[in-house]
């Protein structure tokens, strides 16, 4: 009996040791936690890199695109390009409206937008889509209002930290910070590295939970399209280019189908109109020179739906890019 209460009670106090390391290092930025003061950790992350560069920035930015991850390889020089303002890309991880609000109430204390380009995936009006918990660890949180303050808590045992990858992550942000060099995914003006060419293109991120157009989400839009009429900044809004794979298998799906035409027609409704780079239209760029996976597009093509939507339209291929009027 000793045996087993010492054996439980070692288990208990490693565990509960290597939780609190986990903690302490927090490798996914769950918890805002930084005991150590360490210069990366296991990944980048883009809400609060960005932010802070959008925060000290003395350049005068005049134009921001905001997305997903889908919407990182969008080159700030190419916007400049086409526009003739000066950009930032404010794009992050698992962006949801939430982000988007946020991230345009922050942008309107510190500068004075004439565009603002808003790449939007078929799964973020989705109620069934969570809010990134990264979202409330970051300091957009402080620009979401509408939010009750008990909503933007954060639960102190988080499931996600229950892993061993979180362990791994942990022990490779030690690593890296005290042995290795960091590295940063994300330039100055928001722009992300070129990263090794994939041998495949695969469909890696395909997820719609019980499919439901989430209103609270709608009026996060409707705010910032408020908001443009107020400042007097441009809203142009686009879908996410999507491989064909990936239109192939929504369209085999009755009720995906159905709600994907929905997500358009509220978009149209929202913004006015929207450009569309999810229908057959695809088909032509539905190989690796053009996506890293069914829904992140290469640098390269990024700047060939740029050039769509400021006005280069492809006379052999007219639904690429196909502009949908509410």
């Amino acid at each position: 009996m000793k045996f087993i209460l010492t054996f439980f009670l070692t288990i208990l106090c490693l565990a509960s040791s290597l939780y609190g390391f986990i903690l302490a290092v927090d490798p996914y930025n769950k918890f805002g936690y930084n005991l150590f003061g360490f210069e990366t950790k296991a990944v980048d992350f883009a809400r609060q890199n960005k932010f802070i560069q959008v925060e000290h920035s003395k350049v005068p930015y005049t134009a921001f695109i905001m997305g997903s991850s889908s919407a990182h390889r969008y080159l700030t020089q190419e916007i400049n390009r086409l526009t003739g303002l000066v950009s930032y890309n404010y794009s992050t991880q698992s962006a949801t409206p939430e982000d988007y609000i946020s991230m345009t109430r922050h942008i309107l204390t510190k500068y004075k937008p004439k565009l603002l380009l808003l790449s939007m995936d078929f799964e973020v009006l989705n109620k069934n889509t969570k809010t990134d918990d990264m979202f409330f660890s970051s300091p957009l949180k402080k620009f979401l209002s509408e939010v009750p303050q008990e909503d933007l808590k954060t639960d102190f045992f988080n499931n996600t930290y229950f892993t061993t990858d979180a362990i791994i992550d942990s022990f490779k942000v030690v690593w890296v910070n005290l042995l290795g060099q960091a590295n940063h995914a994300y330039l100055d003006n928001g722009d992300h590295v070129v990263e090794p060419i994939p041998k495949v293109l695969k469909i890696n991120q395909f997820s719609f939970p019980d499919y439901t157009i989430d209103e609270r989400r709608v009026d996060y839009l409707k705010k910032i399209v408020e908001l443009g009429a107020k400042h007097g900044f441009k809203v142009i809004a686009f879908t996410s280019p999507v491989s064909y794979d990936h239109i192939q298998r929504l369209n085999a799906n009755p009720t995906l189908k159905t709600k994907h035409a929905e997500f358009k027609r509220k978009l149209a409704e929202i913004f006015g109109e929207v450009y569309d780079f999810q229908n057959e239209g695809i088909k032509k760029y539905n190989s690796l020179q053009f996506f890293r996976d069914n829904n992140h597009p290469t640098h390269n093509f990024s700047t060939i739906v740029l050039e769509r939507i400021f006005g280069k339209e492809d006379q052999e291929n007219p639904d690429f890019g196909k502009l949908i009027k509410k």
